[in-house]
């Protein structure tokens, strides 16, 4: 068997939109604690308050005319709160490190060591028509103008989360997801454009606290390593973690100076097989070279989740 490298992972300074508090976190820098712990996230009110539409003009009249002669709508949409609420939740299920009660918390037979809730409101869903005038050619040749309409849609929310112990808020975040997010498309119909970002709510709520709580890994066994650079690398996160084949991971390398905490971006794995409970196979996709070299040195290094 190969040499098991194992690497102590040093808390993440960087995240400082979670500031620490002195009884939830405390046990992050216990010896033997479970860094990769899962939170037990109580859902309280995620209210619809829909902000009154703003105008410049002051007068409804010039307002529709002012969107006549832009060719855009808006409208907003009341009835599908419920569904955003839904994502919402949905999202939270999925992000690797959080446990989704269906249940309120009981001070009397529940545990407040990392328990966290979670509150917010929905403040935005719309959708934007413009109509489009296009050129189409006719079976005699000819072209006619055809005027079409098409959407898109914006939903805006705020998520704040708290800490039960305390009662405070540590993270706070407003997130805008847009159906066109990932093109500039417009849709030939509502329904789709709101069904885009209504499904685009879900990951954008796990992407986000992916990355304020990331699972955090050790190298426990290296693979093959070619030209001085390290091709292949096992690590001690599987299936009990959420972790699924292509999921990424940062590699840094971890240092004190001056007392305090730094880190140098070296490369990035992908897990490219799941091999049980609490062992995956990744492929080193960057950074071989700085990675083997870190590794022959026993410096340490810090490994963290990313999509």
């Amino acid at each position: 068997m190969k040499k098991i490298y194992s690497f102590i992972l040093l808390a993440v300074a960087a995240l400082c939109t979670m500031p620490q508090s002195a009884g939830l976190y405390a046990q992050e820098h216990e010896d033997g604690f479970d860094r990769n712990r899962k939170f037990e996230l109580y859902v309280g009110d995620i209210t619809y308050t829909p902000k009154s539409k703003e105008t410049t003009t002051g007068s409804k009249v010039l307002d529709v005319i002012a969107a006549v002669a832009t060719g855009e709508f808006t409208e907003n949409y009341d009835s599908y709160a419920d569904a955003v609420k839904a994502n919402i939740v949905k999202g939270l299920s999925w992000a690797f490190r959080f446990k989704v009660m269906d249940r309120q918390f009981d001070p009397e037979s529940d545990k407040m060591d990392y328990a966290l809730f979670i509150d917010g409101t929905i403040s935005r869903i719309t959708t934007t028509t413009r109509v489009f005038t296009e050129e189409v050619k006719q079976k005699d040749g000819t072209k006619k103008s055809v005027s079409k309409e098409k959407y898109q849609a914006v939903i805006m929310l705020t998520l704040n989360l708290k800490d039960l112990a305390h009662g405070t808020i540590i993270n706070s975040n407003t997130f805008r997801i847009e159906s066109n997010e990932y093109s500039s498309s417009w849709f030939l119909s509502r329904q789709a454009a709101l069904d885009k970002a209504i499904e685009y709510v879900a990951n954008y709520v796990t992407r986000y606290y992916d990355d304020v709580y990331p699972l955090t890994a050790d190298i426990i066994e290296l693979g093959a390593d070619k030209n001085d650079k390290q091709k292949e690398v096992y690590i001690d996160l599987g299936s009990n973690h959420g972790v699924y084949e292509g999921l990424t991971f940062g590699v840094y390398k971890q240092k004190t100076i001056a007392g305090r905490d730094a880190r140098t971006y070296l490369g990035r794995l992908r897990v490219k097989k799941v091999e049980g409970p609490e062992v995956s196979f990744c492929k080193v996709v960057s950074g071989g070279k700085d990675i083997k070299k870190c590794l022959d040195d026993n410096d340490t290094l810090l490994i963290i989740s990313r999509h």
